[in-house]
């Protein structure tokens, strides 16, 4: 069903962007420091983003594995601790897949 390959680098980069952007889009709908049209597209995205990460890494730990894929932070440096590399990877790289799927970018 999914090929590796329909996450290229362009896909890929495309995520973390919008992963890196998150809690900026965050503050501007907590703070309503933006037009109504704007909060909405912040709300939508970031609504997709959280569901799609929650689905795969639950919700305790959703917004960590959004901001460390924005952020670039591997495991070495990780705020989650508690499993063993191999699985951080893998599920990292399931997140990044969920988003683009939950945002119908592939």
């Amino acid at each position: 069903m999914y090929d590796k390959a329909v996450m290229q680098r362009t896909l890929d980069d495309l995520v973390v962007t919008l992963c890196a952007d998150y809690f900026r889009r965050k503050r501007l709908i907590e703070r309503r420091a933006a037009t109504y049209s704007v909060i909405m597209e912040c709300r939508f995205l970031n609504y997709r983003i959280l569901d799609a990460a929650s689905q795969i890494a639950g919700e305790r730990d959703a917004e960590v594995f959004i901001r460390e894929i924005g952020e670039g932070v591997g495991y070495a440096n990780s705020a989650l601790d508690t499993m063993s590399e191999r699985t951080y990877k893998e599920r990292k790289l399931e997140v990044k897949r969920a988003i683009a799927r939950r945002l119908s970018l592939f």
